[in-house]
């Protein structure tokens, strides 16, 4: 079929696609356009989208150097147990940047839905199935899963604000500012019949009330714990001079923990969830309820 906005297409496997031939950070790029639609349907909204895709384009291309560097940090601890670095590898954390991560993806697809969604499948070299997909229809950037792309979801929660859904978990990302450090997390809770419950909006709200008070006793907390438990921390790390039991205090034992995910479950129990280098397969979490810390497992609460 010969469309005036899409030109000659074909339908297969529920979208209409052609190839093309992009220019991507000075690369030129094999693309499939992809439009997810029924056979006789209008294509109305995917002519709108891609309108609108071919006019920000440049916007995108500006913003994306930082979405996706952000998502490589913020995966980088499984990143590395996978990827083999060579010692002066530019995909070292250390040397990472924004014009290198745009070496490692590129697009193949750009897909548009029925709803007016759009984005990029990509081929990628630092994930696990050598895929990432960026949903570029909202205000801003987000990297998602090809299938998260596919089945795009979200909610505008009055509690949480936008939410995306990821199998059984509704999930966004933000930037925050933990300990003097600005971090790239996640704020996740579970999936309650198709969106969020009250218990856990409340859950949430309490949280936010409580937020600083939290930080402010997490690193008492994690040094009471760390002390109690510093025979096993010895057994499965080997503990820097600076972090042994005479050195460590509250005022640097923060340096071993890396903030991930604000979780809170569908019973309305929160914990921040923690990368610490002695609990390297499972983390730990914080534990928070009442005004109070608990140090436990994650495996313990998820």
């Amino acid at each position: 079929m010969k469309d005036e906005v899409f030109g000659n297409i074909n339908y297969r496997n529920g979208a209409w696609v052609r190839e093309e031939t992009v220019e991507v950070y000075g690369t030129s790029r094999d693309v499939v356009i992809e439009i997810r639609a029924d056979k006789n349907s209008s294509l109305n909204i995917q002519k709108k989208a891609y309108g609108t895709y071919l006019s920000e384009i440049d916007t995108y291309l500006n913003q994306m150097p930082r979405i996706v560097l952000n998502e490589y940090l913020y995966n980088y601890k499984d990143i590395e147990s996978r990827v083999k670095f060579s010692e002066n590898s530019p995909l070292l954390r250390e040397n990472i940047s924004e014009s290198i991560i745009v070496k490692t993806f590129a697009p193949v697809v750009v897909l548009f839905d029925e709803k007016g969604n759009y984005g990029w499948i990509c081929k990628c070299g630092w994930t696990e199935d050598r895929t990432i997909a960026i949903l570029l229809s909202e205000d801003t950037p987000r990297v998602l899963t090809p299938s998260q792309l596919r089945d795009y979801r979200k909610i505008d929660d009055p509690v949480f604000g936008v939410m995306i859904y990821d199998d059984d978990f509704w999930e966004k990302y933000e930037t925050k500012n933990i300990y003097g450090k600005e971090k790239y997390v996640k704020v996740a809770t579970d999936d309650c019949d198709g969106g969020i419950s009250e218990v856990e909006r409340k859950s949430y709200e309490r949280y936010k009330e409580s937020e600083n008070h939290y930080f402010d006793i997490i690193p008492e907390t994690l040094l009471s714990y760390y002390l109690s438990t510093y025979e096993n921390v010895k057994e499965m790390w080997r503990v820097p001079r600076q972090y042994n039991k005479k050195n460590i205090s509250k005022d640097n034992v923060m340096d071993l923990i890396d903030f991930k995910e604000l979780y809170i479950d569908e019973d309305g129990r929160c914990a921040w969830l923690c990368e610490c280098p002695w609990e390297d397969d499972d983390g730990i979490a914080f534990v928070l309820s009442d005004g109070k810390v608990r140090v436990d497992l994650q495996t313990d609460i998820l």
